[in-house]
């Protein structure tokens, strides 16, 4: 019989590439600022931040390409490398077909050593352990100051271990019995006792599962916005019509199911279930006060809460295949442009906590940045963001920086993101939270916040001075001037 855990994340991967439901840092700007751009992200991406920024364009028009991908890991990778290095999955499979009382067949001493380091690996990676790898592909165009379209195809890949402190004891199955294994028995040659089945559900090590979830959802929101004059500032509102499709995958494989069983599943859809598409609405406002640089922000993500209908049900009956419902996301920004807008401070702030795929495990981000940009063809990034609502992810403080350059109307832009805390691979430290965006950017036009009225000194003629002291002699001949003047009058009437 075939008892494997497979440890392969190559072959996990391949499974499918899909997405989350939370507020992803999509783009350029926002992820070399912290993942702030719900008042600083006036451009292409505004759509996707904010569509009531489309308002206060830095540009007449704007076209981006983004590319990103996120890696965020707890607890896990290294120590699953640690099982295959030890041939975990081989031992657990050669002394589960062992399994018998009868002393005809022996495990090595090697086998024996190494299923116990497992088990000590097993232990330590606890219930607060996980890997997400996202991409987050989208092409977006800001059109003019009212209208943007863009095409989002955020996807997530999520494995976690799922380890029981009971199941903590090697118990086998064979033909139909169940025989529990002491590997230090016997002068550490193991014994084999029989045991019932009860006894192997409840406490068998290799009923411990590894658990990957994915999700892919693509949005292509038409943004339009609209901006009002006030005494007190201009507000402007935006909305998103977002067509959107969804795709959801779901396995789980036990340390005793064969390696096979995650490579067969990584060639077709029997886990994969399809569902009908749906429109989601984003509203978005923004605000700006009079005479002042500062903009405030506020978006509503969803706010509609589309349900998707299944479309074609996983092939695979242990999944159950249900309607899915996106829940609202709600996130506020302010930004602030000093030195004549080279520079800009911007500060976002998740308002509602959002589900990961992990069960039981939310995200709530804040964090901001500044951008340094004193001409058209270059720009620099730096700033900092943190979840506050993790529980199985540690990444510390998020530090994340970017750079831009080139043409205005062809310019590379390149984003990354680094977690402070780390793990370990192959005896090396590694950040436990990484990111990178790389972008193609084409800005045209001076943009519409850069048109300002005039001054009231520059629409407002000057008076002519005017000199008012006479002489003498220039008195005495107006005077006589008008003396005459009333003579002809007098004369005429």
């Amino acid at each position: 019989m075939s008892r494997k855990i497979h440890l392969s994340l190559i072959a996990a991967l391949s499974l499918t590439s899909l997405n989350a439901m939370e507020f992803k840092t999509v783009g350029f700007k926002a992820t070399g600022m912290g993942g702030a751009g719900v008042a600083s992200t006036r451009g292409s991406m505004a759509g996707y931040y904010n569509p009531a920024l489309l308002r206060f364009s830095d540009h007449t028009s704007e076209f981006s390409i983004n590319a990103g991908v996120k890696v965020q890991e707890s607890n896990l990778v290294e120590n699953m490398d640690n099982l295959s290095d030890i041939d975990f999955d081989g031992a657990l499979e050669r002394i589960g077909d062992n399994a018998t009382t009868d002393n005809s067949k022996t495990n090595s001493t090697e086998d024996n050593q190494n299923i116990q380091t497992a088990q000590d690996i097993i232990s330590s990676i606890g219930s607060n352990n996980g890997l997400n790898i996202s991409a987050t592909p989208s092409l977006s165009a800001q059109i003019s100051d009212a209208f943007a379209i863009g095409v989002y195809a955020t996807a997530d890949i999520a494995m976690n271990f799922n380890i029981s402190d009971d199941k903590d004891q090697f118990i086998f199955e064979n033909d139909g019995k169940y025989f529990r294994y002491d590997p230090t028995a016997n002068n550490g040659t193991g014994q084999y006792t029989e045991t019932s089945k009860s006894n192997y559900e409840s406490h068998s090590i290799e009923l411990n599962n590894v658990e990957v979830n994915a999700v892919a959802l693509s949005e292509i929101p038409i943004s339009y916005a609209k901006a009002y004059d006030f005494n007190s500032g201009t507000w402007s509102f935006g909305i998103n019509l977002k067509p959107m499709g969804l795709v959801t995958y779901s396995d789980t494989v036990s340390l005793g199911e064969s390696s096979q069983h995650a490579e067969d599943n990584s060639d077709d859809t029997t886990n994969e279930t399809t569902y009908k598409a749906n429109i989601g609405i984003d509203v978005g406002v923004a605000y700006r006060p009079k005479d002042s640089k500062v903009t405030l922000g506020l978006i509503g993500k969803n706010i509609n809460n589309p349900t998707f209908k299944v479309d074609q049900a996983s092939e695979n009956q242990d999944i159950v295949s249900e309607d899915q419902t996106i829940d609202a996301m709600y996130r506020a920004g302010i930004s602030l442009p000093i030195w004549n807008d080279n520079v800009e401070f911007a500060f976002d702030v998740d308002l509602t906590k959002n589900d990961t795929l992990v069960a039981g495990e939310q995200s709530q981000m804040m964090g901001g940045g500044i951008e340094l940009h004193p001409a058209s063809w270059f720009s620099l990034r730096v700033g900092a963001m943190q979840d506050m609502a993790s529980e199985k992810f540690d990444d510390g403080t998020i530090m994340t920086a970017g750079l831009g350059f080139g043409l205005k109307w062809a310019q590379i832009d390149i984003s990354a993101m680094m977690g402070t805390n780390t793990g370990t691979y192959e005896g090396e430290e590694v950040p436990t939270y990484a990111a990178l965006n790389v972008s193609l950017v084409s800005k045209w036009g001076d943009g519409y916040n850069k048109k300002t009225p005039p001054s009231k000194s520059e629409t407002t003629q000057k008076p002519i001075k005017r000199n008012n002291t006479l002489s003498p002699q220039r008195k005495e001949e107006m005077i006589n001037r008008a003396n005459q003047a009333h003579s002809e009058l007098d004369n005429n009437i």
